[in-house]
């Protein structure tokens, strides 16, 4: 048995999880924090928020970032300084790494140091995942392997409730812009991703049998759905439970709700860190707390990162109680019939008025407490592991 560490910078909440590859195994460790990144005034960036470095404090914040990967333009901070988006997903992933550190050396699949699995959306296209691999190189974070948000979660599905590998399985994805449909078998994805916009009027059925047919195959070859969802959307468990049972109704299939279920791909991730194995029996799957019990979303943002319309809207939509924040009843809920409307509008960032050359966002989110609990925590896992196989 062996661990892997596996992330995913979302829309509105990123994740980090450090898993063991072993079907049946303990609950993993989770850290999520808000996708809202802090630069301060020495050039460190801190993820989510938190204390600044001695004698620095924050100077602007960066949010709606993932979206604008690749786009010349890139992406404004609130005091209006702009950076390259795949620079600033890169810090995102650096500062979320930077709390399990110092990683052990010892426990990943090769005897050595855990691997390290970033999951991007499967929409992007091959651009998309070369500038941001450019990004991670350049801020030291070479070693990290990327993979498909798809891919990662259907590893989730086959080292933990498959019941046999090598299935057709489909990864139904949905945000606040639409839907992505990811056919993947053995581990891989065939060919690109479906991508269909909100309020288009198309089902979660029709746009899954569009996916089929594009690669000439029938409903009767798909062996499971997993549905995932990323932003205000994945608060909304009847939304999603109603695609789920939608889809289940129309091809027979088995269909899951993935852990998070934003977290899924993060936890998918740390599973091929660490090595996939295919689940040889029933397994219980791993569990992931929901991140709106553990994260305020959007309240945390520091600055005028929205335009003042939006931030009015939002601020109407969001019901904050108790360091909990609510938003299912301002999403609209998925017909079971197949109306297919899921979602609401997406967070943006106002751009300023004259584009600023593309800055580069350097530092970390070190946050030394959090580091000592998670090294702790692998440590025990370990331990706990060495002493089942003595026995």
């Amino acid at each position: 048995m062996s661990v892997g560490i596996g992330l995913r910078v979302g829309s509105l909440v990123s994740t980090l999880v450090v898993a063991s590859n072993e079907p049946g195994t303990p609950d993993p460790i989770v850290i999520v924090r808000d996708t809202v990144l802090y630069v301060c005034s020495d050039g460190e960036v801190l993820l989510g928020g938190g204390d600044p470095p001695d004698g620095s404090d924050f100077v602007g914040t960066v949010t709606g970032f993932v979206a604008r990967v690749g786009d010349p333009e890139g992406v404004a901070a609130s005091d209006g300084t702009r950076y390259r988006a795949e620079d600033v997903v890169a810090s995102a992933m650096r500062s979320l790494v930077r709390e399990c550190e110092p990683l052990p050396t010892f426990g990943g699949r090769d005897g050595g140091t855990p691997a390290v699995v970033a999951a991007y959306p499967s929409m992007w296209d091959a651009d998309n995942i070369a500038d941001l691999r450019n990004s991670l190189n350049y801020s030291g974070l070479g070693e990290v392997a990327l993979v498909s948000d798809a891919e990662a979660v259907c590893a989730w599905f086959e080292s933990e409730v498959a019941s046999k590998p090598g299935q057709l399985i489909g990864a139904y994805h949905v945000d606040d812009a639409g839907a992505t449909v990811t056919l993947v078998r053995s581990g891989v994805s065939s060919g690109k991703s479906f991508r269909f916009a909100a309020g288009r009027g198309s089902s979660p059925t029709s746009q899954l049998s569009t996916a089929l047919g594009a690669f000439g195959w029938l409903p009767s070859n798909l062996d499971a759905v997993v549905v995932t969802a990323d932003g205000l959307v994945a608060r909304d468990d009847d939304a999603l439970r109603g695609v789920a049972d939608a889809l289940a109704a129309k091809f027979g299939v088995h269909v899951v709700v993935g852990p998070g279920p934003e977290q899924a791909a993060a936890l998918g991730a740390a599973i091929v860190a660490a090595g996939f194995r295919s689940a040889t029996r029933p397994n219980k799957p791993i569990g992931l707390p929901p991140s709106y019990d553990v994260t305020e979303v959007l309240t945390a943002i520091r600055g005028p990162l929205l335009p003042p319309e939006m931030l009015a809207d939002r601020e109407a939509a969001l019901v904050s109680k108790a360091g909990v924040v609510e938003v299912a009843e301002a999403l609209p809920v998925v017909d079971a019939g197949g109306s297919g409307e899921v979602g609401a509008d997406a967070a943006g960032v106002g751009a300023a008025e004259e584009p600023e050359k593309a800055g580069e966002v350097e530092g970390s989110g070190a946050r030394t407490a959090v580091k000592v609990l998670v090294a702790v925590a692998m440590l025990a896992l370990l331990a706990a592991v060495v002493v089942f196989l003595l026995l």
